[in-house]
């Protein structure tokens, strides 16, 4: 069984609060002028950072639909790949996964100063599948939720085989995928996005090809971790139309959901009941 950091037998493990179905509803959408828009991450002070797979800046966007562009440095100039994004507000860590070159980029940054983001590591994400099925989407579980007792990252991959994976955010040991029920596979026919709902610990996960979000509770079974199910909900717009192209989730302080559609560059938010 691949091992993760921070995994072992004397780790104290820590549970989720036991918490059902979460509701919400949809009240209003941000644009965030990124093109071919690929993930979001939310920040401290209610604001989100947006990644597009064309452009090697990213985009901060606040509340109010305020943007400004950060520079993020080891890209390459051309298309970035980004596919995903997220944020540790505890060591200050802002991660970013190049789907094609299969690559996670660690930058120091502390999102609450006007610093710029310093890259201090490239992981190597090991993947012998297809290059346009990588990794879509990428998560920062909080120790208080983590199956290991420790802060994680969250990986998805879209398909062949469609899979989530828990790794340190370290690149050490091979990442360790959750095993699914199949009633996940069942409504996400494909993974496009992941986040982490601050207020139960759950996981929430997006299929672009079934416009569905699948909410999910990690269980740990001694070295393995089981994803239940705990419900899924369909992704509609203002008309009662599926969301096109879903590609970014992310939840706010407040624990308001906000989804990222690609074609339009869109925040959704949908407010918790």
């Amino acid at each position: 069984m691949p091992r993760v950091s921070g995994w072992n037998a004397a780790t104290p493990r820590r549970s989720a609060p036991e918490m059902g179905a979460a509701r919400f509803e949809l009240t209003g959408s941000l644009k965030t002028g990124m093109t071919e828009a690929s993930d979001v991450a939310a920040l401290p002070g209610n604001r989100f950072i947006v990644v597009g797979d064309k452009k090697n800046t990213a985009v901060i966007v606040d509340a109010d639909g305020k943007r400004s562009e950060l520079e993020l440095p080891g890209l390459k100039n051309g298309k970035s790949q980004l596919e995903g994004v997220t944020y540790d507000p505890v060591r200050h860590h802002l991660f970013v996964c190049r789907e094609e070159s299969r690559e996670l980029l660690r930058y120091e940054w502390d999102a609450s100063k006007k610093t710029a983001p310093v890259l201090e590591k490239t992981i190597s994400l090991d993947d012998a599948g297809p290059s346009n099925k990588g990794f879509e989407g990428i998560a920062y579980v909080p120790g208080e939720f983590s199956p290991t007792g420790e802060p994680q990252l969250l990986l998805a991959k879209e398909g062949s085989p469609r899979e989530l994976s828990l790794m340190g955010d370290g690149g050490k040991g091979k990442p360790l995928p959750l095993k699914l029920e199949r009633e996940v596979l069942a409504v996400c026919r494909d993974f496009s996005a992941v986040t982490v709902d601050p207020k139960t610990g759950h996981l929430f996960l997006s299929s672009d090809e079934s416009a569905t979000v699948a909410q999910i509770k990690m269980v740990r079974d001694g070295d393995k971790v089981i994803g239940k199910l705990v419900q899924s909900f369909p992704l509609r717009d203002e008309k009662g139309k599926p969301l096109q192209r879903v590609e970014g989730l992310s939840f706010n302080e407040k624990g308001d959901l906000f989804v990222l559609t690609e074609n339009d560059g869109k925040l959704h938010q949908l407010s918790r009941k």
